[in-house]
């Protein structure tokens, strides 16, 4: 069968209310003032964070010291002017290049690790031991973590700005994963299936039914604002049913089946289209990830603290 003719067949079948992908809410048609969800608060953490500074002649010699005789590190690759490092059993990567600093004019020593899989224990080992010794020291990347125990494939997300959109479907012909901009911009969005994920890879076992993440990658100058990132994004559940106008109705159809059709649109009627795409969800996910960032955004600025400054305690 060829794409158009299920394309047709798809529109037909949605017509006739047989085939529903995206979840009848039985709210009216317009956003609610006040929202309601029936997905439960997700939960939030930092999922990767990479801090870079300088390492002065004497501290890289005291740390190379170091390195050499603690069991905790692996250490490779190592001159008078740089070194690689594994530490905490391969969960934090470490590299110092002096010449390559030099070179491009940037920061001689990195640090990466996901805060998520390290114990408290680990975290003030990381800090004291090697994190300390860093000068002028700064975030360069900070991931946010949204899990949501809930199906994600039920909804649409799309973003205001006019960004590149990757999508991988699973199996049974959903989505499984969304990537919105590139990899090396300095904001960079992943929604995908957490628990298919840890299956995959064999990793720890989910107890929940459904365990999706919203993963905000955030590079350079973007790291600054990790409490206010994600304005322009949605996450919606449409429900065109209620859209009177028969050409709109059967335009978000054709919208929602094949992702590949806002290419086909106009300017103005894709800004159209967006619009109406947010009228007719009554529930916008995005909203309840910044009242989640709101209500842990204390704890995680400790968090941030943490790592940024000598001496501080664990947050």
């Amino acid at each position: 069968m060829s794409k158009n003719n299920k394309r047709v067949n798809y529109l037909n079948h949605c017509k006739n209310n047989d085939l529903d992908i995206f979840s009848k809410t039985g709210y009216s048609n317009s956003r609610l003032s006040v929202p309601i969800w029936d997905t439960p608060q997700p939960k939030l953490s930092f999922d990767a964070m990479t801090i870079v500074g300088n390492l002065s002649r004497d501290n890289a010699q005291k740390l190379s010291s170091f390195m050499s005789i603690e069991p905790q590190i692996r250490l490779w690759d190592i001159l008078q002017t740089k070194f690689k490092a594994k530490a905490l059993q391969e969960k934090v990567y470490i590299e110092y290049d002096k010449v390559k600093a030099d070179t491009w004019d940037r920061r001689n020593m990195r640090v990466e690790f996901n805060p998520n899989k390290l114990t408290h224990e680990e975290m003030l080992w990381l800090k004291q031991n090697i994190i300390d010794y860093m000068e002028d020291d700064g975030f360069t990347r900070i991931d946010l973590a949204f899990d949501f125990e809930d199906d994600l494939s039920n909804y649409y997300a799309m973003t205001d700005k006019a960004v590149k959109k990757t999508i991988f479907y699973g199996r049974n012909g959903k989505p499984e994963t969304k990537y919105f901009g590139v990899r090396d911009s300095d904001r960079f969005i992943r929604i995908y299936n957490k628990k298919q994920e840890r299956k995959d890879n064999a990793d720890v076992e989910v107890m929940s039914e459904h365990l999706w993440r919203v993963e905000i990658e955030l590079k350079r100058n973007m790291v600054d604002y990790w409490n206010d990132c994600f304005d322009d994004l949605h996450i919606l559940k449409p429900d065109y049913s209620t859209i009177e106008k028969a050409p709109d109705r059967h335009t978000i159809m054709a919208l929602l089946f094949d992702e590949n059709e806002w290419g086909k649109l106009e300017r103005k009627k894709k800004y159209r289209m967006k619009k109406l795409m947010t009228e007719i969800s009554p529930v916008d996910l995005t909203d309840l990830m910044k009242l989640t960032i709101k209500e842990n955004e204390d704890q995680l600025q400790k968090h941030i603290e943490f790592w940024q400054t000598k001496g501080k305690k664990l947050f």
